[in-house]
C-alpha cells in the first residue's frame, strides 16, 4: 500500500513537471511570434514608409524629366533658328562682297562674318571730310548699295562711329568737343540716311559712337590711324 501511494506521488510530480515545461515552451514559442510579428510589423512600416519616399523620388524624376524635355525642344528650335540666321548672313555677306567688289579692292571697306554677326567696315575717307558727319557723294554711292543688301528683314541693323587717337582741333571743338561727339554724329548720319533715303524702319536702326576707345589697330602710321577712323554697320539676329 506505502509502495503504491509513493508510486502515485513520483507520478503527479512528474505530470506537473511536463506541465510546467510545456507551459514554459509555449510561452517562449508565444514571445518569439509576438517578437517576429513585431519586427514584421517595423518591417512592413519601414517599407511603407521607403515606398513613398521612392514615389515622391520617381514623381520628382518624372518632373524633372518633363523640363528637361522641354528645354530638349527649346534648344533644338534656337539651333534651327540660329542655323538660319547663319545662313541668311551667308547670303548678305557674299551680296555685300558682290556689289562692294571695287570698294573691297580699294581697301576702302572690309567685310567680318563672326557667326551670327556681320561687320561691315567703311573707312570715313570715302564717307566724310576730316572733322565732319556730312556724308560725301562717293560714300552715298557705298551706303545705297548696302542699304540695297540690308532693306528686307526684321534684323537690328547698329551704326558705330569710331575716330582715331588725334584729338580734335580747336578749329573744330565749338561744334564737335570731343571725339565722342564726332563719332556718334557720323553715325547718326549714316542712320538717318538710311532711314530717310531707304526707308528702313527706325525700330530696326541703332546709332553709337565709340570714339577713339575701340581701333581695330593700336599702331600710329597714317595708314594704321586710317584704319581706326571708320563707321561699322554691324548686322545681327534680332533677339526673340
Amino acid at each position: 500500500m506505502r509502495t503504491l501511494t509513493i508510486m502515485l506521488m513520483l507520478a503527479g510530480s512528474l505530470t506537473a513537471c511536463v506541465t510546467q515545461e510545456t507551459h514554459r515552451r509555449t510561452e517562449s514559442a508565444l514571445a518569439g511570434c509576438q517578437a517576429e510579428r513585431q519586427a514584421a510589423s517595423e518591417t512592413a512600416a519601414n517599407c511603407a514608409v521607403r515606398s513613398a519616399d521612392l514615389d515622391e523620388r520617381l514623381r520628382g524624376c518624372q518632373d524633372a524629366s518633363a523640363v528637361l524635355r522641354e528645354q530638349l525642344e527649346l534648344c533644338r528650335a534656337r539651333n534651327v533658328q540660329a542655323q538660319a540666321t547663319v545662313s541668311e548672313l551667308d547670303r548678305r555677306a557674299a551680296e555685300l562682297r558682290e556689289a562692294l567688289q571695287s570698294e573691297i579692292a580699294a581697301k576702302n571697306v572690309e567685310i567680318e562674318q563672326l557667326r551670327d554677326r556681320l561687320s561691315l567696315r567703311v573707312l570715313d575717307r570715302i564717307l566724310f571730310r576730316s572733322g565732319s558727319a556730312e556724308i560725301l557723294p562717293e560714300g552715298r554711292a557705298v551706303l545705297d548699295k548696302v542699304a540695297a543688301a540690308l532693306a528686307a528683314g526684321s534684323d537690328t541693323i547698329r551704326v558705330e562711329g569710331h575716330t582715331d587717337r588725334v584729338p580734335i582741333g580747336p578749329a573744330l571743338q565749338a561744334r564737335y568737343p570731343t571725339n565722342w561727339e564726332l563719332s556718334t554724329a557720323r553715325a547718326s548720319s549714316v542712320v538717318r540716311y538710311f532711314q530717310d533715303r531707304h526707308a528702313i524702319a527706325p525700330t530696326r536702326l541703332e546709332a553709337v559712337g565709340f570714339s577713339m576707345y575701340r581701333p581695330v589697330t593700336d599702331g600710329t602710321s597714317a595708314e594704321e590711324l586710317q584704319r581706326n577712323r571708320r563707321v561699322e554697320i554691324v548686322l545681327s539676329a534680332k533677339p526673340d
